[in-house]
């Protein structure tokens, strides 16, 4: 079926300028007839915009049915499943804050171990070094 641009932008529940602008981007592809009216094929039009003939279709048939009753052990049981998978996500965040708390207590105390190598070792190297006295000139060399 072809749609003119208001009758698209009818049966999509969208505005004209909407139905335009997207012929324009390249969103939706049309043709022009002899007077100038964009053509729009509904296939092409359905792929873009759902029609909203076809969702008051759906309304009205879930309008029909016959509601659901509640069953209420079916609610207990998605609930208890829910709570047991909260419980597991708690219990994982715990280890692995355990295990972030271990990782970094170790890296102080390796950083710790390397800062007293540095120190020993710049301490030895200032000990081992030997500065000349200063060689005393007068302010006239003769």
């Amino acid at each position: 079926m072809q749609y003119s641009a208001n009758q698209a932008a009818e049966a999509t529940g969208k505005n004209v300028a909407t139905i335009t602008r997207a012929i324009k981007s390249g969103k939706i592809t049309a043709t022009k007839d002899t007077s100038g009216a964009w053509q729009i094929d509904g296939a092409e039009l359905s792929r873009v915009y759902p029609l909203r003939t076809q969702s008051l279709q759906i309304l009205t048939m879930q309008k029909d049915a016959k509601p659901a009753q509640r069953d209420e052990f079916t609610e207990t049981n998605a609930l208890r499943e829910e709570l047991a998978a909260l419980r597991e996500r708690d219990k994982l965040k715990d280890t692995l804050l355990e295990n972030y708390v271990v990782q970094m207590a170790d890296l102080k105390e390796d950083r710790d171990k390397w800062r007293q190598q540095a120190t020993n070792l710049l301490a030895e190297q200032k000990a081992e070094a030997v500065v000349p006295a200063p060689i005393k000139r007068r302010w006239w060399p003769f």
